[in-house]
């Protein structure tokens, strides 16, 4: 479209537009809490004995609970439709995501193809960081983890559990 001194108008700049970009920020604003709240149990259960996968298991499922809640209604304000089935779907979207896409990745990472965890390793021992090893290793993989099951995780309930 043209304006009088034409100059090319984008009309896609739209409210929703707008929407669409706030709602991803408050994503991962509630994102941002949930891997922290996740991080801080999965390592804090990782040092009482647990196994790398029993304390993701566990620091997952907590933050899950609150992760349903925060964006049922701060992220996507949905207070309409069934909160069963709504519950249900997230659920099993989340479950999918933390206990499959999740503890496949850690376990890859840490057991099957270290390669960018051992390049990882490699580039903070340059920075001079060292005797950390075990603590970079575990988090370095929970990290890669994370942002695959967080992409896996919004799409998922945009499209599917609060559309």
């Amino acid at each position: 479209m043209l304006n009088p001194s034409n100059e090319t108008i984008v009309a896609d700049e739209t409210p929703k537009r707008r929407h669409d970009i706030k709602r991803a920020g408050k994503f991962g604003a509630v994102g941002v809490f949930n891997t922290v709240l996740d991080f801080a149990l999965y390592n804090l259960l990782s040092t009482l004995g647990l196994t790398l996968i029993q304390a993701n298991i566990i620091s997952t499922t907590i933050a899950m609970m609150f992760s349903f809640m925060a964006n049922k209604k701060l992220v996507f304000k949905k207070h309409d439709g069934h909160m069963g089935k709504q519950a249900v779907a997230f659920l099993a979207i989340t479950a999918f995501g933390l206990y499959v896409l999740q503890n496949g990745a850690i376990h890859i990472l840490t057991e099957v193809w270290t390669l960018p965890i051992d390049i990882g390793l490699a580039i903070a021992h340059s920075l001079g960081i060292t005797g950390h090893d075990e603590f970079l290793i575990k988090n370095g993989a929970k990290a890669a983890a994370t942002l695959l099951s967080l992409s896996w995780n919004y799409v998922m309930y945009k499209k599917v559990v609060f559309r």
